[in-house]
């Protein structure tokens, strides 16, 4: 499985935090609504008028981001989610901010503390602390100011409107000659209602900014762990590919013409793969990570001709029925090269697939082939991919006991064994890729 990169884990965290805070928006809009229902039963003493005005405009203005993210994502089915846009929490944070206000304005300190709720829903994201500094000022800000609108054009409320009584408190005028003829009247509104509240949300700001000081540790720490294992990654990999290609002039070094044999047969392997991933049947199949480890175990494939007798490995004619038995060696033996020296790699896919291949390209689709006989779908994917392409070319080159053979007639070749000796359904992939294989099979290597 490929790690994410930097870039997708803060994307990732900021998607997290809208989804989040989107369905926070949709809780409180389903406790306006049971307040809506408990307004329209008589529960509440304020105008039901004003509390159904101002709840369902919070009902509307908390539905947006979510209506947008329906269109966008399910509706119009975009690729890019709503979610991965910056401007999205922007509006989530304007939202709820608004909302907050309306709310806090119509019914005073009743409902002042929710003042802390569009600060809360931004310290999900990964912001400055600039950023945070801001938004905790604005919200400490909004506690007076939305306490003396209140005051002006707020619901009644007898302790905060006192000497007023209801019927006096709808003429707006009432209400500003209380400051004009009480002067004191302003900072009594601040001390006894906006300054605990402040007190309170300052508190909360301050323990929120810990908790997201020590979150955003986190997912940094994360990023920097996600670095080392993609560093370790890439060692392991160059590794993996050194010693594949070490390995590979070795056999080079016992025998130029399967050294030559070793490259164009991984070209092969990578022309079928290729025209594999572009079929419906093989999508789900073949990954990105099994297709890469298939093509970079293709030159292991007959490693384990190393314990094979130059006598045998280089005779120039037709080997003997005890010959052949030693040279059929090479596949139980390539196995066990690979287990042994490849295992301290600790990449365990890239493991089995090459041991897949050394082990099993010999096997036949029909049963009969070597050394386990294996037949159809029990032989490992990679291993029936690597035996068109080990055979294709066994038949194209020209060997020590053997003349080239014309491209048509291999190509013929394979095809008449389609379900013999190879996977039919490979065949037929086969038979797209001709035009490549005849052009790979002409290239100097």
């Amino acid at each position: 499985m490929d790690l994410l990169s930097n870039n997708e884990i803060y994307l990732y965290s900021e998607k997290k935090s809208n989804t989040f805070n989107m369905c926070c928006l949709l809780v409180m809009n389903f406790l306006a609504l049971v307040a809506l229902i408990l307004n329209e039963c008589g529960i509440f003493t304020q105008s039901k008028t004003v509390v159904r005005t101002s709840l369902f405009d919070l009902i509307v203005n908390n539905s947006i981001p979510f209506i947008i993210f329906v269109f966008n994502d399910y509706i119009l089915k975009k690729k890019k989610s709503i979610l991965e846009y910056p401007f999205f929490k922007k509006l989530i944070i304007v939202i709820s901010y608004l909302t907050v206000i309306d709310l806090c304005v119509v019914f005073s300190f009743h409902t002042i503390i929710l003042i802390i709720i569009p600060f809360l829903l931004a310290t999900q994201y990964r912001i400055s602390k600039k950023s945070f500094f801001i938004l905790a000022v604005l919200t400490l800000l909004l506690i007076p100011i939305v306490t003396y609108c209140s005051f002006f054009c707020g619901i009644y409320d007898a302790n905060l409107l006192k000497p007023l009584t209801e019927e006096e408190a709808l003429d707006v005028e009432n209400r500003l000659n209380i400051f004009k003829n009480n002067h004191k009247r302003i900072f009594e509104i601040f001390a006894h209602y906006a300054l605990p509240k402040m007190l309170c949300v300052g508190a909360v700001e301050f323990i929120s900014y810990t908790i997201t000081s020590r979150q955003k540790e986190m997912v940094d720490l994360q990023a920097q762990l996600n670095n080392r294992i993609n560093e370790e990654m890439i060692n392991n990999s160059n590794m993996q590919k050194s010693i594949i290609e070490d390995l590979a002039d070795v056999i080079e070094s016992r025998d130029i013409e399967t050294g030559e044999h070793i490259k164009r047969t991984k070209k092969y392997v990578q022309i079928l793969i290729e025209q594999m991933q572009k079929e419906d049947k093989y999508k789900i199949v073949l990954s990105e990570e099994y297709a890469n480890n298939i093509i970079n175990a293709a030159p292991l494939h007959d490693i384990g001709k190393i314990v094979v007798s130059d006598l045998i490995l280089c005779k120039p004619g037709k080997l003997t029925d005890e010959e052949f038995e030693k040279m059929k060696i090479h596949t139980t033996k390539g196995g066990e090269i690979i287990n042994n020296i490849l295992n301290d790699l600790g990449n365990d896919s890239f493991l089995k697939v090459a041991y897949e291949i050394a082990m099993h390209h010999h096997e036949k689709w029909n049963g009969k082939g070597y050394p386990y006989g294996l037949s159809g779908d029990d032989i490992p994917l990679a291993a029936r991919i690597m035996a068109i392409a080990d055979v294709f070319d066994a038949l194209v080159a020209e060997r020590v006991y053997k003349k080239p053979i014309p491209i048509d007639e291999a190509i013929n070749i394979i095809i008449n064994e389609s379900g013999t000796h190879f996977d039919p359904n490979l065949v037929e992939i086969f038979k797209e890729c001709i035009g490549d294989f005849t052009f790979v099979s002409k290239e100097k290597i």
